[in-house]
Formats: C-alpha cells, sequence, structure tokens
C-alpha cells in the first residue's frame, strides 16, 4: 500500500470546501491534487492556477482557491469552450485573458478573495520570470501581453521590477494592442463580447509569433507547434468545441446506470470453473493457524490502543440518537400533565417529571475488503493489525463487519490459461485466471469467533495476482445483499496498492483490460444509494477515481495512528 498522509488527505478536503463555498458549485473535489468536479477532471486551468503551487513555496495557495472557485462561479464554460481556439499558444492566450476577467470582477464584498487572486497572479509572473520564462521573445510576449491586460482590467500597478521587464515590449504593442485593451474593459461584464475582443488579441498575437518564424532561420527550422517545455509554462490544452461536445454526451450515457451495466456486461471470464469463494481459516493447518493468531495477539496488544475513545468515535459517525419514548416519574424535566391534579390534591408531594430518552441506532454496515496481491505481502502484519482492530472497535460500536480478501489460486494465469492456448488462442478472451475470493469473517459472526479467520492474512501463500472489479462488486454485493433497511449506512473501505495485475489476462486482452473494469466498478458503486466506496493506500495512478480516501502512512509503525485519523476522515466525509 502506498503512502498518502492524514495531512494531505484532510488538506485536500479543506481546500475542496472553501471552493465549494465561494463557488456555489457542489461535487467539487481535490482527489490526488487535482481538480474534479463529479466524476471529471478539470484541467484546463490558467498557468498560475496550476495545483502543484499548491504546495509550492512562492504561491499563495487561497490564490489557486479563490481563482478557480471565481472561475466556476463568474464564467460560462461552455460559451467560453465553443470560442476558444484551438492552437497551443492561442488556446493558452485566451484562456488567462478569461481568468483576468473573472478575477477583475470580484465583487467589493469579497476584498480578501480579491486580495488572494492578485497576490496569486503576481506571485505567478515573478516565478515566471526568475525560472528564466522571459529569456526567450516569445515568453516575454505573452508575459507583456498577461500583465498590460492584467493592469487595464484591474486598475493595479505592478511591481518596478516587473515593469522593467515588460516595457519595451508594452511600447512596442501599444499601437495595436491599445484599442482591444480599452474593448476588454469595456465588456468586462459581458463575457461573449469580451470573448470575440479576446480572439482578436489571441490572433493579433499569433500573427506576431508566426511572423518571428518566418523572420528568424534558427527559429523557423524548428517545430511550429511549441510545446509546453519550450514556453516554460504547464498548460493543458482545453478539448476542442467539437470534441468537446461529444465527450459530454458520452460522459452523459457512460454515467447512467443502464450503460454501466452494460459495460459491465461485457466483461468476460474465459472459464469460471477454477474460481474458489472459500473461508480463508479453512486453507490453513489448525497447528499452523494457531501461529498466526498467537502473532496477530502480540502485536495488537503491544499497541496500547484506547479502545474506549476509539469506539466512542467511532459510534458518532455511524450512529444517531432517536427518540423513542418518554421517561416519566423522574425529578426533574418537563411537568407530567398526568400528574397535574396531583398539585392540587397533595401539594406536600413532589412534582413528577418527564423527559424523552434518547437511545443510540446502529445506522450502519462495514466491508473491509483487502488486496491479497503479491505486493501487499511485506505489509501484511500491519494489515492484519489495523483490521482486527477496526473490526474490534466496529462491533464494540455495534456496527455489523464483513472481512474479504481476493487474489488468485495461482500465478499467470493456471489452468484457464493452459485450456485457452491449447483452444488456439482466441483474441480477446477475458479473464484467464483463478479467482480466489477468501472470506476472512462475516457479518454474522462475532469478532471474538472471527479473529481465527482474520490472523489467516498472515499466510503470505494467499497472495498472488489481483483482479480488482471483480472483487469490488463481488464486495458491494454481499454488502447490499445484508443490508436489509436501505436507510443504512453502508462502507466498503478497500486496501489496496496499485492497479489491478493478472499478467495473462493483460497478455491476452490488452493493458487497460482489467483497469477499466475497475474504474467501471468503482462507478457503479458510485451510483448505489447510502452506499460509499472508499480508498486507502490506493496508488497514484488510480487514486483521483476514488472520491472518498483513507489515509496511510507505510512508514509509520504505530496503527493505532491510523485508526485515530480514519475516524476523523469518516466523521468530517459524513459532515460535508
Amino acid at each position: 500500500m502506498q503512502t498518502e498522509s492524514h495531512d494531505e488527505v484532510e488538506l485536500q478536503n479543506r481546500y475542496g470546501a472553501i471552493m465549494r463555498s465561494l463557488s456555489g458549485v457542489t461535487h467539487l473535489q481535490i482527489r490526488d491534487w487535482q481538480l474534479f468536479h463529479k466524476n471529471l477532471a478539470l484541467n484546463a486551468l490558467a498557468p498560475h492556477l496550476n495545483f502543484n503551487y499548491l504546495q509550492a513555496p512562492w504561491a499563495h495557495p487561497r490564490g489557486v482557491l479563490d481563482g478557480v472557485a471565481l472561475r466556476l462561479r463568474y464564467s460560462d464554460y461552455e460559451l467560453h469552450l465553443s470560442n476558444s481556439p484551438n492552437g497551443l499558444i492561442e488556446s493558452l492566450i485566451f484562456e488567462v485573458l478569461e481568468q483576468i476577467r473573472v478575477e477583475s470582477i470580484c465583487p467589493s464584498g469579497l476584498k480578501g478573495s480579491k486580495q488572494n487572486v492578485e497576490n496569486q497572479f503576481i506571485a505567478w509572473m515573478q516565478e515566471f520570470m526568475s525560472n528564466g520564462g522571459v529569456e526567450g521573445s516569445i515568453g516575454l510576449l505573452l508575459l507583456s501581453i498577461f500583465s498590460t491586460a492584467w493592469v487595464k482590467l484591474n486598475q493595479r500597478p505592478l511591481p518596478q521590477l516587473m515593469q522593467d521587464v515588460v516595457e519595451a515590449t508594452r511600447a512596442g504593442l501599444a499601437t495595436e494592442l491599445g484599442p482591444h485593451l480599452v474593448k476588454l474593459k469595456e465588456n468586462q461584464f459581458d463575457q461573449a463580447s469580451y470573448a470575440k475582443t479576446a480572439l482578436e488579441i489571441t490572433r493579433l498575437i499569433s500573427n506576431l509569433i508566426d511572423t518571428e518564424y518566418q523572420n528568424v532561420p534558427s527559429i523557423r527550422t524548428k517545430q511550429k507547434n511549441i510545446s509546453n517545455t519550450f514556453l516554460k509554462i504547464e498548460w493543458i490544452q482545453p478539448p476542442s468545441p467539437s470534441s468537446s461536445s461529444e465527450k459530454g454526451r458520452n460522459s452523459s450515457v457512460q454515467g447512467s446506470k443502464k450503460y454501466l451495466e452494460q459495460s459491465l456486461e461485457q466483461y468476460k471470464v474465459f472459464n469460471s470453473a477454477y474460481d474458489i469463494e472459500i473461508e480463508a481459516k479453512k486453507s490453513i493447518r489448525p497447528a499452523q493457524l494457531a501461529i498466526y493468531q498467537q502473532e496477530l495477539s502480540e502485536e495488537v496488544t503491544k499497541l496500547n490502543i484506547p479502545w474506549g475513545k476509539l469506539t466512542r468515535s467511532y459510534q458518532h459517525i455511524f450512529n444517531t440518537k432517536t427518540q423513542k419514548r418518554w421517561k416519566t416519574t423522574q425529578v426533574e424535566g418537563l411537568i407530567d400533565r398526568r400528574y397535574l391534579t396531583r398539585i392540587a390534591t397533595a401539594p406536600l408531594d413532589p412534582i413528577l417529571y418527564k423527559h424523552p430518552a434518547q437511545q443510540m441506532e446502529t445506522l450502519g454496515r462495514v466491508t473491509l475488503l483487502i488486496d491479497c496481491s503479491g505486493s501487499m505481502k511485506d505489509q501484511r502484519l500491519k494489515i492484519a493489525t489495523c483490521v482486527d482492530s477496526l473490526v474490534r472497535i466496529l462491533e464494540q460500536s455495534h456496527i455489523q463487519t464483513e472481512v474479504l480478501g481476493y487474489s488468485t489460486s495461482t500465478w499467470q494465469g493456471g489452468r484457464p490459461f493452459k485450456e485457452w492456448r491449447r483452444s488456439g488462442q482466441a483474441p480477446n478472451p477475458g479473464r484467464l485466471n483463478e479467482r480466489a475470493h477468501w472470506v476472512f469473517k462475516d457479518f454474522r459472526t462475532h469478532w471474538r469467533r472471527a479473529r481465527p479467520g482474520i490472523a489467516a492474512l498472515l499466510r503470505p501463500e494467499i497472495y498472488a495476482e489481483s483482479i480488482d472489479g471483480e472483487a469490488v462488486l463481488w464486495a458491494a454485493r454481499r454488502l447490499q445483499s445484508e443490508s436489509g433497511n436501505q436507510s443504512l449506512q453502508r462502507k466498503l473501505i478497500l486496501f489496496s496498492d496499485g492497479c489491478p495485475m493478472d499478467r495473462a489476462t493483460i497478455e491476452a486482452n490488452g493493458e487497460r483490460y482489467l483497469k477499466d473494469h475497475l474504474l467501471q466498478a468503482i462507478a457503479w458503486c458510485e451510483q448505489q444509494n447510502n452506499f460509499e466506496l472508499w480508498g486507502c493506500g490506493i496508488g497514484e495512478e488510480l487514486r483521483p477515481f476514488f472520491p472518498h480516501r483513507l489515509s496511510w502512512d507505510q512508514e509509520s509503525e504505530d496503527p493505532s495512528e491510523s485508526l485515530m485519523n480514519w475516524a476523523k476522515e469518516l466523521k468530517n466525509a459524513k459532515t460535508r
């Protein structure tokens, strides 16, 4: 499993809350330092709003967040995209001009946000200069255009050093650029009219660059489509309007339950006759299982976990107080009207009171799904300790739990792979391995009786290859079938370190076959009612696809710290 610290997870959640509150856009999240709206990544942001800068020492994080929020609040994305030019530099100029517009119209009531975005824009231009961005003529030209438009719309001066750098270029552009700047200022609050002028400026700058290519032989020999590295600007070009509309239609279709069900049905298994679903402890000799259980117990005992404190923390996440009845004949509270006559007939007797009785009601079930791939073998003791402790805490909180695992029975295909080769190796045969689903603890077994099963996580032989998509769907459907009450909170927590890995299946079906199936399974889980899929220790490649994540510190030797952090992260997600 890979490290994603608690502080990092919490910081991303806090930044997401800031943007949601200012922009008014719900379902806005930062996942692994990428911006997502629902499940769509928003990457085409102005260069000074790059999310990598949130951790840069020179940047102003609130300026980045406020800039993005203002853009989402005051700019029509579809209108902007329909006018955006196709060229790399042209689309860059158009994007920055639109961002300057929305930052300049920040309401007077948001003085703090206004100052934040101004500080970030100036800091980015200074960093661009210090990194040699103005050493080339194109970089200097772009900086001059951006700074001139920013000064005109914001009516704010630039730092003196920056003025000195761009002054000569700005003076050379004054005749041609001046009228356009006046129009930008006039149409500051009209995005459609502003976009027309911005396109005129874009064409003007594009022509100037083309002219420089024609006049300088050393540049003419280079590839005309300038790369981001040459510009020293991190910029992702937005999709073209046609591809964007097509993508929008596809995403709306792909997001539907019907499409997902059809996609999941297209997943094939060459031969499922060798698949197993078995209680993990039944595959281990009793004497060896006792050794594993002793090792696990000793490890948990050494930790000095604050069970009472953690139990109360998790109770607040999954339980709620519900008013069941009134407690009567109490010495304080509300006067019980049934005894009002006693005040007149027996004035010396104490007045009887009543108050509502509060009772804790369990409103959740949790499934822990463990990736038993070979790469997880080295961390099996720490994972088993965390799982055993978490299950104990949840069951003390009267929350039913299940612990499942998944791997393969063999390496590199096994019997299905051999059968496929003997049958002529037809293309795209589907999954070619012997799937193994392990049950370490089911919902009906109490934690104390299930400890031998959880200790089976320490057996090295169960760790092989992984077929994640099938396992996620298997665990999710088991969790749903056990939760008869539809109002129950159902949480599936996946402990995994990376992408699915089954060499035989990947070689026969392509690199993305298992990964795409896992992504479809994740999307299917997101569409279920009262159901949450959480990822813990997920690798960087898949991390952005999990809206809910728990932290994991690979270097830490104290699982109790992870248990405390998970309680905070689960609680914060509940309040969002």
